[in-house]
Parts: C-alpha cells; structure tokens; sequence
C-alpha cells in the first residue's frame, strides 16, 4: 500500500521516517490540492495551516480523491466543532503532535490488512 503524508512544508523533513512513505510539503492550501493529485493508496494531512474557507476546498478534493484519508491534528480537538475537512475523512487523529502522522499511518495500514 502506497501512502502519501501531506504536511507543512517546515516539518516535511521531520515529518515521517519511513521510507516507504511518500511526504509532500505544503505552504498554501493550492499545495495540498496539487499534493492531493499524486498517486497513492490513501492519505494522511496534516491539517494545522488550514483555515474553515480553504479546508472546505480541501475536503472537496479529498472526497474527489476517493481514497481513504485520515486527517491528523497536532493540537487536541473537541470532536464537535465543524470541520469540513474532518467531514471528509475516514478518520481525525488530534493532539498527538507529529506522532500523529505515524498512528494515522498505522491506522491505514492496519485497515489495508498490512
């Protein structure tokens, strides 16, 4: 199973240490649409640079995507205020930091049967 992980562009170096995983970094909500055009089974987004307007066009791609997506938060998260891009995603991971990024990928590929 192929994964990409979308963060910003300041931690990509950081972001994962498997080598199995493709990182993209993002600056603007532009790079996490081109990001999201890149092959892969399923997805991880880092989503902490994102505002309510451009989360809402984030989520679109994600739904057009149609692969599975987890949404990772590095603060924590109540679970109940409105995000369009947690909407679109098979799951939200919040207030783990950057371990986040590596639970959401267990996560899938855990789901995988990996």
């Amino acid at each position: 199973m192929e994964i990409l992980v979308i963060v910003p562009q300041e931690i990509a170096h950081d972001a994962i240490t498997d080598p199995s995983v493709k990182v993209r970094g993002y600056r603007t909500f532009q790079d996490v649409l081109a990001a999201l055009g890149t092959p892969a089974d399923a997805a991880v987004l880092l989503s902490d640079l994102l505002d309510e307007q451009h989360g809402m066009i984030v989520a679109g791609a994600i739904r057009q995507s149609g692969r599975p997506t987890v949404e990772v938060r590095s603060e924590r998260w109540d679970g109940q205020a409105f995000s369009p891009v947690s909407a679109a995603c098979r799951g939200v991971i919040s207030g783990f930091g950057l371990g986040g990024i590596s639970a959401a990928v267990a996560l899938l590929r855990r789901e995988a049967g990996q």
